[in-house]
């Protein structure tokens, strides 16, 4: 972090893991995505410092996570989301690299807009792995979230790394995740980054209207179409480039493969 992001988040009182899990674990929420630069971001930290806490983790206010997607050998998942598909779902680990606990994740997008995600625990030796465990509870969530049978074999298809911070609105579920240094890769190896000086924002609430929707409105900022896996998969994987030739938009220009 700069030295003038860690003046603005001095301000903001601690909310610990617990709290936050209880307070704000949103089962289904608006996800709102935002890129934005370092001072935008910095103004909105002080429009929000009053009625928000920053997540605290044994004095730590950002932390590292990498995360493994999972897809079929045609790129199911990316293709549903590309066609606007709903419900449709993604299937990844996420590992959170400072405490080192790892969850398996199920999000699924719902007919009615909504996203809904579920997680079970897995080992982080095995992030890289669709285990017989988490194949059975991705199967049994996407009977019951989006009643579809499962997509059979998944291997890993993209990974995510970045540094992330989360700020938590006091007197609502509403949370928003601020990343940094944002790092897209396919497993054997080709990446692409996020420019320096550009934090990816993502805003999660009940009804897509949080404190922090509202002040990025205000400074002018509007939500944009883009996901990590679409995004990553869309640049990084040849037989993709036809299926989504923009990448992302404007916003995946700031990207750079390399």
């Amino acid at each position: 972090m700069t030295e003038q992001i860690d003046d603005k988040l001095a301000g903001f009182a601690p909310v610990s893991l617990d709290d936050l899990d209880e307070r704000a674990a949103l089962q289904k929420r608006i996800d709102r995505t935002y890129l934005v630069e370092e001072a935008i971001f910095e103004e909105l930290l002080a429009a929000l410092r009053e009625d928000h806490e920053v997540l605290d983790i044994e004095g730590r206010r950002s932390a590292g996570y990498h995360s493994v997607y999972f897809d079929t050998s045609d790129l199911l998942c990316y293709r549903e989301h590309i066609e606007g598909q709903k419900p449709r779902f993604k299937a990844r680990t996420r590992h959170y690299l400072d405490t080192d606990l790892c969850h398996f994740e199920v999000k699924v997008k719902l007919a009615g807009g909504g996203t809904a995600k579920q997680r079970h625990d897995h080992d982080p030796a095995r992030r890289d792995e669709l285990t017989d465990a988490a194949q059975t509870f991705l199967d049994e969530e996407l009977r019951h979230r989006a009643d579809r049978p499962g997509p059979g074999e998944l291997r890993p298809a993209l990974t995510t790394s970045f540094e992330r911070m989360t700020l938590a609105a006091r007197d609502t579920s509403a949370r928003l995740t601020c990343d940094a240094r944002v790092r897209l890769g396919r497993p054997d190896g080709d990446t692409a980054a996020l420019a320096e000086g550009h934090r990816l924002l993502e805003t999660k609430s009940p009804d897509g209207d949080s404190p922090a929707d509202r002040a990025l409105a205000r400074a002018g900022v509007e939500a944009i179409s883009l996901s990590k896996y679409r995004l990553g998969v869309g640049m990084l994987y040849a037989e993709a480039e036809d299926a989504d030739p923009p990448l992302g938009g404007e916003a995946g220009r700031l990207f750079t493969v390399g």
